[in-house]
């Protein structure tokens, strides 16, 4: 359970992709935090988080894609679904005023952002809570401070009568 939410916001500076299925039923949450690799598909109560950052392993130091995404095990992130492309898009993040961009790597099954096709190597600015879509897979965008939010939220959503205490601030 995330109970500390300073102690997370100093280690988790980049944004965070929410991969889950539609909720069939309310369930307690166990959070699943993957960097890189991803072996499992989200379920209504486990979603999967992704945080959007390099990963050493990768890709060769020597390339500039930004923080890829796609199916094949050397992408920052991965997402294991047949309709994401081996190298499918990847993140980048202006320096100067601090904006993510979405990036379409010619995909073959498309990159949205909030429904709307990304062409392909036509950086799409990135805002909290955006849907994002790869292929069929579709994620929330949060940034971290929303994210933990989010994941309050949720844990009051998932218990009957909500968390006993006070709220994670």
């Amino acid at each position: 359970m995330l109970t500390d939410r300073a102690g997370f916001l100093v280690q988790v500076r980049s944004p965070l992709l929410v991969w889950e299925t539609p909720p069939a039923q309310a369930h307690e949450l166990q959070w699943v935090t993957h960097s890189g690799v991803c072996s499992q598909r989200p379920t209504s109560s486990d979603p999967l988080i992704f945080e959007v950052r390099k990963v050493e392993h990768a890709r060769p130091s020597g390339l500039a894609f930004g923080i890829t995404v796609g199916r094949a095990a050397n992408n920052d992130i991965m997402l294991d679904d047949s309709t994401v492309s081996r190298f499918h898009a990847s993140f980048q993040q202006e320096e100067r005023t601090g904006v993510w961009y979405l990036n379409d790597a010619e995909s073959q099954n498309g990159t949205f952002v909030d429904g709307a096709r990304v062409s392909p190597r036509l950086p799409a600015p990135l805002t909290n809570g955006v849907s994002l879509g790869f292929g069929e897979v579709r994620v929330l965008f949060l940034l971290p401070e929303p994210f933990v939010d989010w994941v309050f939220t949720r844990m009051v959503q998932s218990r009957p009568g909500g968390l006993p205490g006070s709220p994670v601030r």
